[in-house]
Formats: C-alpha cells, sequence, structure tokens
C-alpha cells in the first residue's frame, strides 16, 4: 500500500483589502454643507449659524439624495 506525499504548500498572506471608498453623494454633501455653513458663519459672523446652517443642509441633502 502506497501512501500519497503531500507537498508542504505555503499559506499565502490574503490579499490587502483597501478601505471602504465614501460615495460620491457624501462627498457632495459634505462640500455643499461645508460652503454653506462658512458662507453663512462668515458673514453673520457668528460660528453657530455656520455650523446650524451646514448641520441642517447635511439632513436635507441626504434625505433628498437618498
Amino acid at each position: 500500500m502506497r501512501l500519497s506525499r503531500r507537498r508542504a504548500q505555503r499559506e499565502e498572506p490574503p490579499p490587502a483589502r483597501e478601505p471602504e471608498r465614501i460615495p460620491q453623494r457624501w462627498v457632495l454633501i459634505l462640500i455643499t454643507a461645508s460652503l454653506g455653513g462658512l458662507t453663512v458663519g462668515g458673514l453673520s459672523g457668528w460660528v453657530g449659524a455656520g455650523v446650524a446652517t451646514a448641520l441642517g443642509l447635511v439632513g436635507l441633502l441626504h434625505r433628498i439624495m437618498n
């Protein structure tokens, strides 16, 4: 009776995974919200107004584009 010889196989490391990419719509939402917040905040002289505008735009555009 013959026993088959198995060759020692090297285990290759798993291929490097690429990081998950941000969907294009989120890039558009974040750029628009940033520009809107900077504009309102700069014109009004109050940072809170700019932040509130940016958050409002993120929520609005997320609902529209979803």
